[in-house]
């Protein structure tokens, strides 16, 4: 767990997963990062399709393998069930995002993309 001055969040990586905090959070949280992990996982090609789904008309012969390899490591905040990708490699001005309900993405919705 660090403070990242970029971010101005605590962050903590985990596999290839980033979690940021706007709070410290208790000690408790590593069980709770283990749990939305391996639920991401589960539901990446999932999350996936969702992108492909809102991208596809925008960038140019875009598959669900090239979202993939494109992605970039997701930054999640559980706290207000949010993932961001800052590093998609789909341009160099967007920052990818979505939203989700609860820990085991089963619903996930209000993608959007920032400059």
């Amino acid at each position: 767990m660090k403070y990242d001055e970029d971010l101005e969040q605590f962050i903590y990586e985990y596999e290839d997963l980033i979690f940021s905090w706007e709070n410290r959070p208790d000690d408790n949280f590593k069980e709770r990062v283990k749990t939305i992990a391996n639920n991401y996982h589960d539901n990446f090609d999932k999350i996936v399709i969702f992108i492909k789904s809102n991208i596809e008309d925008i960038f140019d012969n875009v598959t669900e393998e090239t979202v993939k390899n494109k992605l970039g490591k997701p930054i999640i905040n559980y706290e207000i069930g949010m993932v961001t990708y800052c590093e998609q490699a789909f341009d160099s001005i967007h920052i990818f995002d979505f939203e989700f309900i609860d820990d085991d993405f089963e619903e996930i919705y209000g993608f959007s993309m920032d400059s």
